[in-house]
């Protein structure tokens, strides 16, 4: 998506309606629709521009934004993964927006403890790549993402909690999770990484 507004110079976090682009929908966040007072439509998604979150636009005027993702795989080879309750709807992995100036890795093991409630050490995560994913879309407004993706094993008596955006976590193998309506990036990451136990290059 081309970011087809005029974003004041004041530093300060704007919120588009995605029909008419005024400044005036609510919730903020968090939630099934935006309903805009203006028009008086809702859509499951509206446009952010925040300095808090680490976005460009590219030279063909595409709005992206950085996200830190998180492969949690059991030490019998089955991934998590949970149904997202937001937009965009599907299966997904835990992940998230990269702030201004946080490294990956760290937001990596800040939306594996905000999504799903595990902590793990900075050096458990495995770098496994970083990836340009267009139509990745997300509710900021966002279609185009870079993913910052990181492997981290737990053992097989792991319990999760999915505590934000999302619901019924399961344990599946690979093969089980491309059978189920996954969201556009981690269908295009999971074939991937899936089978990839360590760093590229050090296997």
């Amino acid at each position: 998506m081309k970011l087809d507004v005029e974003v004041p110079g004041d530093g300060r976090r704007h919120q588009y309606c995605w029909g008419c682009r005024a400044q005036t929908v609510s919730p903020e966040r968090g939630a099934p629709s935006f309903t805009c007072s203006t028009c008086g439509e809702s859509h499951p998604r509206s446009l952010v521009v925040d300095p808090g979150t680490t976005w460009w636009v590219d030279g063909a005027g595409e709005y992206w934004h950085a996200t830190a993702g998180i492969f949690v795989r059991r030490e019998d080879g089955r991934f998590l993964l949970f149904e997202r309750s937001l937009f965009p709807p599907g299966w997904t992995v835990p992940a998230g927006h990269i702030d201004t100036g946080e490294d990956p890795r760290h937001a990596a093991r800040r939306e594996l403890r905000e999504e799903v409630g595990l902590d793990a050490a900075l050096s458990d995560l495995v770098e496994l790549g970083v990836e340009d994913v267009v139509g990745d879309r997300c509710w900021r407004g966002s279609d185009a993402h870079r993913w910052h993706s990181y492997l981290v094993t737990v053992p097989d008596d792991t319990v999760v909690e999915v505590l934000e955006e999302g619901h019924r976590p399961r344990w599946l193998l690979p093969s089980e999770a491309l059978e189920l309506p996954l969201t556009f990036p981690v269908r295009a990451l999971l074939p991937r990484y899936g089978t990839r136990n360590t760093a590229p290059g050090t296997a």
